[in-house]
């Protein structure tokens, strides 16, 4: 209790100087080393979304391969698996609940992170991918093929098979491997609930912009548990800040493909217009050719790690300068690591950054 009250004045004066958070030569990097999580974006910041049809006990501490049920799967018999629609074969696959969660957390997060933060993450996404699969066999997608969800698998997408694991890894997979499956081991089963025993929106992403994001700000539903937190670990990560620079045409096509009816007769800075943003930074419209745009569209259009982003014209090129990687909603996971390393438990970081929830089997 002692570290958790510590960290409060630390983390309120974050959130006040986060208005004057800019970019200074030498603090923008284009590629994150391998101490970030990964350089893809993780399961709870793409397509499997919480707001959408959206990751019990183990069976054995062992790593076995997934088994192919076929391409159709009629009934859903193990309520301890998941069954992934593999979208480059078009078969669903099924993985038992702690093999999943095992090849799901090496896609999170490198075996380098303290164990904590590990652990922290895999009762996120445990429960990120269990509310996911409640969802789908309450209501089935039939384009699913009786699945929860589905994954490019052959791209090791949200999900990493032994063999990926053992060529991502090569010469330190055993020590590697063994990490991950201990850090499973000690919080296997546990998920993060309401007061109401229903599992929550256990949304995560890589690095924030020094706070979290309300959900309502980025994916349009309100969250008791989504709310904007200070996170001013995330500002020590050497992926951080990024920076990305187009000419004027490129600048210009990039528009015309996002809408057609934007203005590009204006040439330089009158290009740019308006700019809103929510109060830890992501931003939520831009005006660019009299079009106003959503951060998130134009954060896609334009490659840009988040939402969280500073634009301008200078010497020929718009130049973006960017915060964090990812949407910024839930769980940090750089910030995990940085809670990690000052001492702070996997319980201790969840309650952070999920405003206190139910954390139970």
């Amino acid at each position: 209790m002692k570290k958790r009250l510590l960290i409060f004045p630390v983390c309120f004066l974050a959130m006040a100087l986060l208005p004057l958070l800019s970019a200074k030569d030498g603090e923008v990097f284009s590629k994150a080393p391998d101490l970030l999580p990964n350089e893809t974006v993780s399961a709870a910041d793409s397509s499997v979304m919480p707001q959408e049809k959206n990751a019990s006990s183990p069976k054995s501490d062992e790593y076995p391969s997934a088994a192919e049920s076929g391409e159709n799967t009629e009934e859903k018999t193990e309520e301890k698996s998941f069954i992934i629609l593999d979208s480059s074969s078009g078969k669903t696959v099924t993985v038992n609940d702690k093999e999943f969660c095992i090849g799901a957390l090496a896609y999170e997060m490198a075996p380098s992170f303290e164990k904590e933060a590990l652990k922290a993450q895999t009762v996120a996404l445990y429960t990120h991918f269990c509310r996911l699969r409640e969802r789908e066999r309450a209501d089935p997608d039939k384009e699913l093929k009786g699945a929860d969800f589905s994954a490019d698998l052959s791209k090791g997408e949200f999900y990493l098979s032994e063999e990926q694991l053992k060529e991502k890894w090569g010469s330190v997979y055993d020590e590697s491997i063994e990490k991950v499956k201990s850090a499973v081991g000690e919080v296997f089963g546990e998920v993060l609930k309401d007061e109401n025993g229903e599992l929550i929106d256990a949304a995560y992403h890589a690095i924030s912009s020094g706070a979290t994001e309300n959900s309502e700000d980025i994916f349009g539903f309100e969250s008791p548990y989504l709310q904007a937190v200070a996170s001013p670990g995330d500002t020590k990560a050497p992926g951080y800040l990024s920076e990305a620079v187009f000419d004027e045409s490129e600048l210009k096509e990039k528009l015309k493909a996002l809408d057609e009816k934007a203005d590009t007769s204006k040439n330089g800075a009158e290009l740019i217009g308006a700019i809103k943003k929510t109060p830890s930074g992501s931003v939520t419209e831009i005006e660019l050719g009299g079009i106003r745009f959503s951060g998130s569209d134009v954060r896609k259009a334009f490659g840009l790690r988040s939402a969280a982003f500073e634009m301008k014209y200078d010497g020929g090129s718009y130049i973006f300068t960017v915060r964090g990687y990812g949407h910024g909603v839930g769980l940090s996971q750089y910030g995990a690591q940085s809670m990690a390393l000052e001492g702070f438990d996997y319980k201790e970081i969840l309650n952070w950054y999920y405003s206190s929830p139910v954390i139970s089997k």
